[in-house]
């Protein structure tokens, strides 16, 4: 059965986190939630995670065990969840904040998964996708092979101007491409002459 590799990183690293695996006992795992992979496979898998430094690798004779790693980069959803956090204090604004930062990003719908991978719960005021939207949304992820229920409830925040997604997107690329030391904090404002 074939697995995108994104999906079975999230597989092979939820798992390890839960409690340190070996290979053997990895694959046994994987094969019982019907992820059937040869050892010399998921063998391979976890070293390469272990060098990218997603997992920790230690030997225990005869075997090696993994375990996730102190060090882990934030994925896309973790960091905006964070600047969101900083940026807006009220529970709420957060909500609806987070999912115009997503909407601007992906220019298509949120996903109530997408918005929970954040660490944000969907609020009333935080306004629906069109029925229409959500399915082309849907649709467009499956052609990615990212399954999205179709009773999944979508969120579209429209917003031509908000100060705080802007700063928000600004924020993530700075940081995501390490820029901070090319970003002026202060602008030096002269006053006119007259």
């Amino acid at each position: 059965m074939f697995v995108p590799e994104r999906n079975l990183k999230e597989l092979i690293v939820s798992a390890v986190r839960a409690q340190e695996r070996s290979i053997s006992g990895l694959a046994r795992d994987l094969s019982q939630s019907g992820y059937k992979f040869h050892r010399l496979f998921v063998a391979g898998y976890l070293k390469a995670l272990a060098d990218c430094g997603l997992l920790r690798e230690k030997e225990i004779p005869p075997a090696k065990v993994y375990t996730t790693s102190a060090y882990r980069d934030k994925n896309l959803y973790e960091s905006v969840g964070m600047k969101v956090r900083a940026f807006e204090t009220e529970p709420r604004e957060q909500s609806r904040l987070a999912v115009a930062v997503l909407c601007r990003l992906f220019r298509r719908p949120v996903f109530l998964r997408e918005l929970k991978e954040c660490g944000f719960d969907p609020v009333a005021d935080v306004p629906a996708a069109s029925k229409e939207e959500r399915e082309d949304a849907r649709r467009a992820l499956a052609k990615l092979k990212i399954q999205v229920p179709t009773n999944e409830p979508a969120y579209y925040v429209e917003e031509r101007r908000n100060e705080a997604r802007d700063a928000i997107i600004a924020d993530l690329l700075v940081e995501k491409y390490d820029m901070t030391p090319l970003v002026l904090e202060t602008r030096q404002m002269k006053l006119a002459e007259r």
